[in-house]
């Protein structure tokens, strides 16, 4: 019997279906053992430990108060926060003291507000200043330092229920830190007196306050 002897072009075209062929081959195992990595890395979910997270992309969270974040055991030694800022005009009373008001709200640990009243007696001529006070509603003691330019510092613990004020007599800035329970919490604020010395004074607190908690 007389054997078929392929031309040259059908055994180039031979050769070129078998490399295509085994090509695609490989390029669909390739793609399968690769399937769902990003630059080859896998992922994994927010609640992984840090050891299965090791070398391998975060997902961030799909629910609760970090739904869309990353969660911060995986953040290192980064520091996370959030802030909220703060404004509260008041008209001084003549010879008296207005109702205090909440101008913070510190989560579990307490609240701030601030009150203005006249510290001039006069009829008519008003000198506005401010008290702040912060009030402790942790139900533990709270640590507290303050600091006011031309007042000395304070570092003190505040007990449950109860109240740490101080007052600022003219236009200055303030800076409390308050911590309790690992949770930090950073207010830095500017008393302004407006008017002093005239029938209509004013008084005017602004800042914002800072929650540091760390993200181990």
């Amino acid at each position: 019997m007389q054997r078929l002897i392929p031309s040259p072009s059908m055994a180039v075209a031979l050769l070129a279906l078998v490399l295509a062929t085994t090509g695609t081959a490989v390029a669909a195992v390739n793609y399968a053992s690769n399937a769902g990595k990003v630059d080859g890395k896998d992922a994994v979910y927010s609640g992984a430990t840090l050891r299965q997270a090791a070398g391998n992309i975060v997902a961030t969270a799909s629910s609760g108060d970090s739904r869309g974040k990353i969660p911060g055991k995986f953040l290192g030694d980064v520091m996370r926060g959030a802030a909220d800022s703060f404004a509260r005009p008041a008209v001084v009373n003549d010879n008296a003291n207005d109702v205090a008001t909440a101008i913070g709200s510190i989560p579990g640990l307490g609240t701030l507000s601030a009150s203005c009243f006249d510290q001039n007696k006069n009829v008519g001529v008003e000198d506005p200043a401010t008290t702040l006070t912060f009030g402790n509603t942790a139900g533990i003691p709270v640590n507290l330092s303050r600091s006011v330019p031309g007042q000395a510092q304070v570092i003190t613990v505040v007990p449950a229920n109860t109240t740490n004020a101080f007052t600022i007599g003219g236009s200055n800035t303030f800076r409390l830190h308050i911590e309790a329970a690992g949770v930090n919490y950073v207010f830095e604020g500017v008393v302004r007196q407006d008017g002093r010395n005239t029938p209509d004074a004013r008084c005017l607190v602004y800042g914002y306050a800072l929650r540091v908690s760390d993200t181990r």
